[in-house]
């Protein structure tokens, strides 16, 4: 069993911008969850009602092409966070979330984290700043998934019209 008050506060972003009392109330809300290997977390275009903060494991985060070839954007562990994006903008999930081993995790409902954001609405920023870096990161890995696509279409069509 984690102390979610001492992982919520092991996160920099949390522990920056919260105070202990405010750790304390979020952590009271979270709930701990343990994935298995290989487990989905979270699959792209799905609507997203939480976050998790990780505690022990590994997840990789890919994005899925035209023809369902996954394109590695991120691996993260232990002290990272990920699902933030759709819980913080009410989108659907922009990647699919793996456990690469078990995952140990705590799960941050927006329920959970509604009055914390009313008591420390920098909070709010500082997430912002996260989200467009993340943003960034799979925007500059779609486009290389693009790119990629491009590539094959211009071989499919010359060999369609004779192996030019």
């Amino acid at each position: 069993m984690v102390n979610t008050s001492e992982v919520l506060a092991g996160i920099p972003l949390f522990a920056k911008m919260l105070d202990a009392e405010q750790l304390e109330h979020l952590a009271a809300r979270c709930h701990e969850v343990v994935f298995p290997a290989g487990a989905l977390l979270m699959t792209e275009g799905d609507f997203g009602t939480s976050m998790f903060a990780l505690v022990e494991g590994d997840v990789s985060v890919t994005l899925a092409d035209k023809r369902g070839a996954t394109h590695a954007v991120a691996k993260l562990s232990a002290g990272d966070f990920v699902g933030e994006m759709s819980l913080m903008t009410g989108a659907r999930r922009t990647a699919d979330v793996v456990a690469e081993t078990e995952v140990v995790a705590v799960e941050i409902t927006k329920v959970a984290l509604e009055e914390v954001l009313r008591q420390a609405p920098d909070l709010i920023d500082q997430f912002g700043h996260v989200l467009a870096w993340r943003q960034a990161e799979l925007d500059r890995t779609a486009a290389e998934v693009a790119n990629a696509n491009k590539d094959d279409l211009v071989t499919q069509i010359r060999r369609f019209f004779g192996g030019r």
